[in-house]
């Protein structure tokens, strides 16, 4: 929670792993029209300094022998990369896939990154999506949980799945998620903290 004032805390997903790293990253897309996350950018700049409480949520890796699916939509990566580095730290070696979602490939961040994580380790399996496509794109498009079920339907109660993003995201997924099958104590999320 990033702290903007009283009453005014903020949630955001941390990058890190905690077997990696004593530093805390965040992962903050700000543009102007999007003051939740442009204001704590402005602080940021003019302070030099915020002021954060750590941790909350509950939507950490839960180390099974189930394969693992990880769902980012836009920074929602953050949340993924914290856990697939954990998973690579713990030495899990079922099957990790991430997914990651987003309107144009440019905000594909860490692709490259991702790419060469995957090809270090067999068991990890990286997935872009793009919601609309783009110029000669080859890969997935449409909705990035759609991507998923496209892909698990069938065995989708043998997973764990790990989902950040936008609410409204974490939402849907959740319900196409239980009719397909998954059971509720194998999604996780800091999102559902606020979703009814």
């Amino acid at each position: 929670m990033i702290v903007m004032g009283e009453g005014d805390c903020r949630p955001f997903s941390i990058a890190s792993s905690p077997s990696v790293s004593n530093n805390i990253e965040l992962h903050i897309g700000a543009v102007p029209a999007n003051p939740y996350a442009w204001d704590v950018l402005s602080v940021m700049r003019e302070t030099g300094l915020i002021t954060a409480q750590i941790a909350h949520g509950d939507a950490f890796l839960q180390p099974t022998s189930q394969p693992i699916v990880l769902i980012a939509g836009g920074t929602g990566y953050s949340y993924a990369k914290s856990i697939i580095h954990e998973c690579v730290a713990q030495q899990l070696t079922q099957d990790i896939h991430l997914y990651w979602g987003a309107k144009a490939l440019e905000q594909i961040y860490e692709a490259h990154e991702l790419s060469a994580l995957a090809s270090q380790h067999a068991n990890i399996h990286f997935h872009l999506v793009l919601e609309h496509g783009a110029k000669d794109w080859q890969g997935k498009t449409g909705l990035v949980h759609k991507a998923v079920l496209t892909d698990i339907a069938d065995t989708i109660a043998e997973y764990q799945i790990y989902i950040a993003g936008p609410f409204a995201m974490a939402k849907v997924a959740r319900d196409d998620f239980a009719a397909a099958g998954l059971p509720n104590d194998a999604l996780f999320g800091d999102a559902y903290a606020f979703l009814d």
